[in-house]
């Protein structure tokens, strides 16, 4: 007898699969809504990273949007090792900025500044103690069993972490980069990641580096695949965005001191999308919507110049721990 796969889902799906046409064309709503009350008491801090997290109450979101210009990572040059595994020393240190949803299963996805080449020329190969040059894209999810009408399972759990091959060139993003990044469910159980340039950099460092990619054109707007996130675009779900210093191998551990920093990057806005008579709609996720954490203490982050649209300068300064 033929099994009935129902309930079979694809952990991705192609990147045009659905449109987010509504999405991109969604008017900004500063009037009240119809949401939910919540407690903004920050929970404990994650440990091994140094971070900014704003993030909501679960409701009817289905997604996120930002337009932010991109910092600048210092590294600590004393901060390189590896944990034998791999044969290169790495920096130890891992500047991200990413937004992320959570409706039965939690998903992440933005830049991660990375390694990468300098040039178009992509002879040389690259491993993990090759240099950091860009910040490049990333999503994660997490996948769970999944079973048919005859309890067979047909995919096992796992937690999928994707980035962009580095010899995708459109899709590096640099300091003092202008970019539109959004987070958002155009399909139920899936999220995707789309990341626009608004601005290009004018840093020379940087600016060298995308002239010498020999694009002759402005750079692709990146969209990752519709990836499975449950729950999203039928259920009440929660939005986050990030900026962070993680440490590698140190995932859940008391942070390592480190003179590392990203220099301030600006939040311009940032929307949450809703509907609202049916319609959806972008409301600005601002202090009355989000619970606010700095971690592992304040003193290693500066926020400044936050604005009604959402909008902050984050500098994270890890050399400041007390």
């Amino acid at each position: 007898m033929k099994k009935d796969l129902s309930f079979h889902i694809e952990p991705t799906l192609p990147f045009d699969a659905a449109s987010d046409e509504a999405f991109l064309n969604a008017p900004v709503h500063l009037g009240p809504i119809d949401e939910k009350a919540f407690d903004n008491t920050p929970p404990a801090c994650f440990l091994g990273a140094y971070y900014r997290k704003a993030v909501s109450n679960k409701d009817q979101w289905f997604g996120i949007e930002g337009t932010i210009t991109l910092g600048e990572f210092v590294e600590d040059p004393t901060r390189y090792g590896n944990d034998k595994r791999i044969v290169y020393d790495r920096q130890l240190d891992n500047p991200s900025i990413y937004l992320g949803g959570y409706a039965e299963t939690e998903s992440d996805a933005g830049l991660g500044f990375s390694i990468g080449y300098t040039s178009s020329d992509t002879t040389k190969e690259l491993h993990y103690g090759s240099k950091k040059v860009a910040y490049r894209p990333f999503y994660r999810y997490i996948y769970s069993d999944v079973t048919d009408n005859n309890g067979s399972v047909l995919r096992g759990n796992f937690n999928s972490w994707n980035v962009l091959d580095p010899r995708e060139f459109d899709y590096y993003y640099f300091p003092g980069d202008k970019i539109k990044m959004s987070v958002v469910s155009p399909k139920e159980n899936y999220l995707q990641l789309r990341i626009e340039v608004l601005e290009q950099t004018t840093i020379e460092k940087y600016k060298n580096i995308r002239d010498s990619f020999n694009l002759g054109r402005w750079p692709k707007t990146y969209y990752s695949p519709l990836f499975y996130s449950g729950g999203h675009g039928k259920m009440p779900a929660e939005f986050k965005r990030v900026n962070s210093i993680d440490q590698y191998g140190n995932e859940g551990f008391v942070v390592k001191k480190t003179n590392a920093k990203v220099t301030k990057a600006r939040w311009h806005e940032v929307y949450l999308f809703t509907k609202v008579d049916g319609k959806l709609v972008k409301v600005p996720f601002n202090e009355k919507r989000y619970i606010s954490m700095i971690c592992p203490q304040k003193e290693v982050v500066m926020v400044e110049n936050q604005n009604d649209l959402g909008g902050e300068d984050i500098t994270i300064m890890p050399g400041n721990m007390k």
